[in-house]
């Protein structure tokens, strides 16, 4: 159940600091219209307004915004001081936001909370509406504005609506009400009502007291963070490992990650599925990833594997956010074991994010060739005979299921030879026994943009299996 605003610009214009909107300035502007219209107004929605400011960020649909020639006005000259002044004006430039596909009476903004559905719900939605109804204008003055408030199963945006939705470490910032925001603006307001008085003007008259949300666009995943190691064999020398080995020492750095927050006040169950990967069947890919580096981007590569990655989900809770930040203090220095062992096969030392090989799997690019195969999530045979409108279709859902949809791809190819110097053929990659019985295929993948690694796709993804490079472009 949503909570659902709609907002709607008659005039197809904005004057704001940012577009969309802000639930923050959204907020303000019910409050303004109400304490404008209505004799009483706290009383009979204070309730209502204290349950939406405790209420989780919204997702917001918008209309995307084209800049519009800016121009210049002249304004009051608010700093005169009475002698060195010439002028009582001053330059103001305003920059206005044109509403792409505008259509009168058609939503612009849809607000949407995800909501619980009971009475209580029903009985704010009705005076969130009617409050809503008082709106007058949110952004400037001049951005005459029309709201409604209804509770919807789901949220369907027009065609053509982009969409911002709340991320931990998304790239977008924006204000938020918190619990006390209403009865903060309350005090602003009167605090500017007194302003002028014998003592001189009071200045702190605007809000202040903001909560704040990250979000990030619908459409881009987020841009995971990672951790990245170097391998040294116990005697503090570089240690190599075979290409085709990297689900072994994906084993040991996993192992060795686990080790490390078992030592912490984490609960064993989330070590269990977040790290060691024993997520059951609610959200598989809700874990991190540990993934060996083959050393390429040179003629002569040879493939070995002598830097690892630990890598976080495409998307991750605030809380569960500490796992990496514990570990990027924890894990340089820390042996390299296999079940059974008696003495370490190596140790792991803090890689700087510079240098020969790193970049290939973290820089920016929009065409990505695997270094090791991605594992197709089902067989690409018709008839015993491979089918390439299959096999792309299965490549397409591996993509799709590791963060990359099908809306981001522009063109797809896959073979069983390597594309990097250093790497080899797909038969070769040792794989876990449950996933050897699936196809694997080295892919080559163009996106619409460029895209921040680090990329993984497939059902081996988790160990380093479906790695992808950057190309030079």
């Amino acid at each position: 159940m949503f909570l659902q605003l709609t907002l709607r610009y008659p005039g197809g214009r904005y004057h704001g600091a940012e577009w969309p909107p802000s639930p923050a300035r959204l907020f303000q502007a019910m409050v303004a219209g109400a304490a404008s219209s209505v004799p009483d107004w706290t009383v009979e929605y204070r309730g209502a307004l204290e349950w939406m400011e405790r209420l989780p960020p919204p997702q917001i649909f918008f209309r995307p915004g084209l800049a519009a020639a800016g121009y210049t006005i002249f304004v009051p000259n608010n700093s005169l001081d009475g002698k060195t002044a010439k002028s009582t004006k001053t330059s103001k430039a305003v920059s206005p936001t044109i509403l792409a596909s505008h259509s009168l009476g058609q939503p612009d903004v849809i607000y949407a909370w995800a909501v619980g559905e009971n009475p209580e719900t029903q009985k704010h939605a009705d005076q969130l509406d009617r409050l809503a109804a008082r709106v007058r204008a949110v952004g400037w003055g001049v951005d005459f504005a029309s709201a409604g408030v209804n509770l919807a199963e789901t949220v369907d945006p027009p065609p053509g609506f982009e969409a911002l939705v709340p991320d931990a470490r998304g790239p977008v910032l924006l204000p938020q009400p918190k619990a006390g925001f209403l009865d903060h603006l309350t005090q602003c307001y009167s605090h500017f009502r007194t302003r002028i008085s014998a003592r001189g003007i009071r200045a702190d008259t605007r809000p202040s007291e903001f909560g704040q949300a990250r979000y990030r666009m619908a459409n881009t995943p987020h841009r995971r963070r990672w951790l990245a190691f170097e391998l040294r064999d116990p005697l503090g020398g570089p240690l190599a490992i075979l290409w085709e080995q990297v689900q072994v020492v994906a084993a040991w750095l996993r192992h060795a990650a686990a080790e490390a927050l078992q030592q912490e006040e984490l609960s064993e169950g989330f070590v269990n599925s977040y790290v060691l990967g024993h997520t059951g069947d609610g959200d598989p890919g809700y874990r991190l990833s540990f993934v060996p580096l083959p050393s390429i981007g040179h003629q002569h590569s040879d493939g070995s594997i002598r830097r690892v990655l630990v890598v976080e989900p495409s998307s991750v809770l605030e809380q569960d956010a500490e796992a990496l930040d514990l570990l990027g203090g924890k894990l340089s220095g820390s042996p390299l074991t296999a079940p059974g062992d008696s003495s370490p096969r190596g140790f792991l030392v803090a890689a700087p994010h510079s240098g020969p090989v790193l970049p290939f799997y973290t820089r920016s690019a929009r065409i990505w060739s695997t270094v090791t195969p991605v594992i197709l999530p089902g067989h690409n045979t018709v008839r015993r005979t491979i089918s390439v409108e299959k096999t792309e279709r299965l490549l397409q859902q591996a993509l799709a299921s590791a963060g990359w949809p099908l809306g981001m791809l522009r063109n797809l190819a896959f073979q069983t030879a390597p594309f990097w110097p250093g790497s080899g053929a797909s038969a070769r990659m040792r794989v876990p026994l449950h996933l050897s019985r699936w196809p694997r295929l080295h892919v080559r993948v163009e996106f619409a943009e460029p895209l921040a690694g680090p990329v993984l796709a497939g059902l081996g993804r988790h160990y380093g299996i479906g790695l992808f490079a950057a190309r030079p472009e």
